[in-house]
């Protein structure tokens, strides 16, 4: 897992900083999870990794207006979740009492890559119909 959440990030990041432009973007998928959960102690742990990346390379590209954030959704609604092999965890419908859509998720990426998420940089975005309440 932390070959597949963080050393990926990293490697992409590490290849690509010198060409993104000043005032660019950078968004890095995390998860709600990274708070901890039952069982998914490493999971958890490489999503919660990324924060730590995010603010650092944030604190370090600031200079140059580059941004860095980390988009963290709660329960999609992806093929994933309804794969019938998870029949025994099911998930958990937050109290909004849906699982977030992918192009809520694809929304709040784009506004932190567009000019409107210009100011918005170290930060992690938890998006999870209330399921961190």
């Amino acid at each position: 897992m932390w070959r597949i959440h963080v050393q990926a990030a990293t490697v992409l990041a590490d290849a690509l900083v010198d060409r993104v432009r000043d005032g660019g973007r950078l968004v890095l998928v995390g998860s709600r999870t990274m708070t901890g959960v039952p069982g998914k102690s490493q999971y958890a742990a490489t999503k919660a990794a990324l924060t730590g990346l995010a603010r650092s390379w944030a604190a370090e590209l600031a200079p140059r207006g580059i941004t860095v954030n980390v988009v963290a959704p709660g329960p999609t609604d992806t093929p994933m979740l309804r794969d019938p092999g998870r029949s025994r965890t099911p998930p958990v419908l937050p109290p909004l009492g849906r699982l977030v859509r992918p192009e809520e998720v694809a929304g709040l990426t784009s506004f932190l890559l567009g000019p409107e998420g210009g100011a918005v940089t170290g930060q992690t975005l938890v998006m999870c119909g209330g399921a961190s309440l």
